[in-house]
């Protein structure tokens, strides 16, 4: 018998869209676009249009409580196979009572009722609760207990080429860093962005660099990818020049955010210097990167740069990183940066 916990999302779509429901799923958690997706999912699955008017019931915890929710779940259904009962945002579920009356509930669920509550920005912990979810019923647990925890910076990029291939759509490895970027681990509105997109281009279905561009507000001269460009060909005027663009639009170019990009672009330049990766190929899978076409700004540093040279920008980036957050001096931290610039160039 499966557990209730320790389920995959990609596991649970896939019971889901075999149509092996759970009777009751309990959606929790800080990154909210899958807890939508697995909710909306369900609901796809189990009921069609016409019968979501007799056997579609939606309750929010605002207004009502589980004794309300439980309630319907023992309802059945209108001229369907099953109903499907939402609570969403269901704050209250962390009380003892509401847990218990939920536990009691899963001991000996509604076999025509699907229950789907969702708590967004926090998770569930009860042992009770746990146990009770993994009570056999028809061969299965009687509940799905799935906690949505937020993508850390380094997972952003496979979760982004994961919904563009769901919406029928491929990703170039420059938009795809340019999202991460400019909007991080939200993927909730990642993947708003990405609607966006191929809403303005429906012809196609690849996202380029230039369509993010156009699109979300970055531009395309100036931004911290060219800036590491430049600074890759050792084009230090170009670079002053995009720097002199950051500091007059500091609200869409954080001197934080630019300094933490370079130290990332140096420290991965180390690791590529290493001797025991001898080829572009091993290089580029040390780094992360998808394709050696990634590559190409490390391959042309690698040409003016040595473990030596690395080590000592690596040491005056962490200094202007202090000082970009306030550490030790309140200079401007576009001055700042202007500064480790030209240190860079000296070097």
């Amino acid at each position: 018998m499966a557990k209730s916990e320790g389920l995959t999302r990609q596991q649970i779509e896939l019971e889901i869209k075999k149509k092996n429901f759970s009777p009751i799923y309990l959606l929790c958690g800080d990154e909210s676009f899958y807890i939508d997706k697995i909710a909306d999912k369900i609901l796809d699955n189990a009921l069609s249009e016409t019968e979501r008017d007799f056997n579609l019931t939606i309750f929010y915890g605002s207004e009502h409580n589980m004794t309300d929710v439980l309630l319907a779940c023992k309802r059945y259904p209108v001229m369907a196979e099953r109903q499907v009962v939402f609570f969403r945002e269901a704050t209250s579920i962390k009380n003892k009572t509401e847990l218990e009356l939920l536990e009691h509930y899963a001991l000996a669920p509604t076999p025509t009722t699907i229950l789907v509550i969702t708590y967004k920005n926090g998770s569930i912990k009860s042992s009770a609760l746990s146990k009770a979810f993994n009570t056999v019923v028809n061969g299965k647990p009687s509940g799905i207990l799935f906690e949505s925890k937020k993508i850390p910076e380094y997972q952003i990029a496979p979760a982004i080429d994961e919904y563009v291939r769901s919406i029928g759509c491929t990703i170039d490895d420059r938009a795809k860093a340019m999202l991460v970027e400019y909007i991080g681990n939200d993927m909730s509105h990642q993947a708003k962005e990405i609607d966006k997109l191929k809403m303005i281009s429906p012809n196609s279905i690849r996202i380029t660099a230039e369509m993010v561009q156009e699109n979300i507000g970055i531009s395309k001269e100036y931004n911290n990818f060219e800036l590491v460009t430049t600074l890759a060909n050792r084009n230090f005027s170009k670079a002053l020049k995009i720097l002199k663009y950051f500091s007059e639009n500091p609200k869409s170019n954080p001197a934080v955010l630019t300094v933490g990009m370079l130290f990332n672009f140096y420290s991965n330049l180390l690791i590529a210097c290493s001797p025991k990766y001898k080829d572009e190929c091993s290089k580029a899978e040390a780094l992360r990167l998808k394709s050696t076409y990634a590559f190409k700004d490390y391959r042309q540093a690698l040409t003016y740069y040595n473990v030596n040279k690395l080590y000592r920008i690596i040491s005056i980036i962490r200094e202007a990183d202090a000082r970009t957050k306030g550490i030790g001096a309140q200079q401007n931290p576009y001055d700042t940066l202007k500064e480790l610039i030209i240190k860079i160039s000296l070097i």
